[in-house]
């Protein structure tokens, strides 16, 4: 099953049983298992995870059109998502082992003991499984349409509400903190905008805290709390219920210099808006709009300065290519 790609983990057994990387099953079912993780199908019956006793291989066909569960993406055959019901099936391959799982993160913001009170809707974990190189993640589903999507039609006072409540997030989450760059686990945090350029995966705090000290951070006081994606198709809006917002792909979060909170929205163009009539200045105004209030509550940047190591290690490896 490891050589089959991302995008055909899940096969279909009959129309209501599925097997997900060869290995375990969801099914529907008319009423909710007391035994294993279920969730609502939004139809009145229930989807629920079985793992058989046997390791043998399961097989199936490929999803059929009429299929209640579809594949809503699938990036380059290195993860892929699907949803089922009133649930999320992602998979990843290819995965950094060293890195902290985002189950693992879910989990810590939803244990009370943590004190982690967010406004923001975060999803629940039904069910984790890690084999064959690939990470499966089955989380509930987040209400609301991306925030990329629903920006355009939105008047300013509610485009003004979804900047102050993801800035509200960041200082909620940046009150947690830890005297090293890490993930809630100690284990390592793989954002790839808070190392150097260079073809090596070396996330190690030691590693990303040099780098963080090469261009001006402040590394003398303790790392916080930050969701390190929070780009406009990771933000959710409800305005359904008041313009309530929610937050998904908590796969890259951890504890980072408090400059890094809003560089982060400086310099990272892969939380533009990606609009089809490509207006690149349109496209940076949510990041902009949510670091200039990020600035107001007293977070720095360094963004300049990333930009000039950024560009000079790129020069770098164009001409070692040459």
């Amino acid at each position: 099953m490891r050589s089959r790609p991302v995008r055909e983990s899940i096969l279909e057994i009959n129309d209501r049983l599925w097997v997900v990387g060869g290995r375990f099953t969801i099914s529907r079912e008319p009423t909710a298992p007391s035994d294993r993780p279920f969730w609502s199908d939004g139809a009145g019956e229930f989807f629920a995870v079985s793992e058989p006793a046997s390791q043998q291989a399961l097989h199936g066909r490929p999803l059929s059109p009429e299929s209640p569960i579809a594949l809503v993406n699938d990036a380059g055959d290195v993860n892929a998502a699907w949803r089922i019901g009133e649930a999320f099936l992602k998979v990843q391959a290819n995965f950094y082992l060293a890195r902290t799982r985002e189950h693992t993160t879910l989990d810590y913001l939803h244990d009370p003991s943590n004190g982690v009170v967010l406004s923001a809707s975060t999803p629940r974990v039904l069910y984790h499984n890690e084999f064959d190189e690939r990470y499966y993640l089955i989380t509930t589903r987040v209400p609301g349409e991306t925030l990329e999507k629903a920006w355009p039609a939105m008047d300013e006072a509610v485009q003004q509400a979804c900047v102050d409540q993801i800035v509200d997030t960041c200082i909620t989450l940046a009150q947690k903190t830890s005297a090293t760059i890490c993930g809630v686990d100690g284990g390592q945090l793989a954002d790839n905008w808070i190392k150097p350029l260079v073809p090596t995966k070396d996330y190690s705090s030691k590693a990303l805290a040099a780098h963080c000290r090469e261009i001006g951070m402040d590394m003398s006081k303790d790392c916080m709390l930050y969701h390190c994606d929070l780009g406009p198709t990771n933000v959710l809006v409800d305005v359904n219920d008041g313009c309530q917002i929610g937050i998904v792909d908590w796969e890259v979060v951890g504890f980072v210099p408090k400059t890094w909170i809003r560089t982060k929205f400086c310099v990272c163009g892969a939380m533009n808006f990606n609009f089809a009539n490509g207006d690149a200045e349109r496209g940076k105004e949510w990041r902009q709009r949510v670091q200039l209030r990020l600035a107001d509550a007293g977070f720095p940047e360094v963004g300049d300065a990333w930009r000039t190591r950024f560009w000079a290690d790129y020069n770098a490896l164009c001409s070692e290519e040459e």
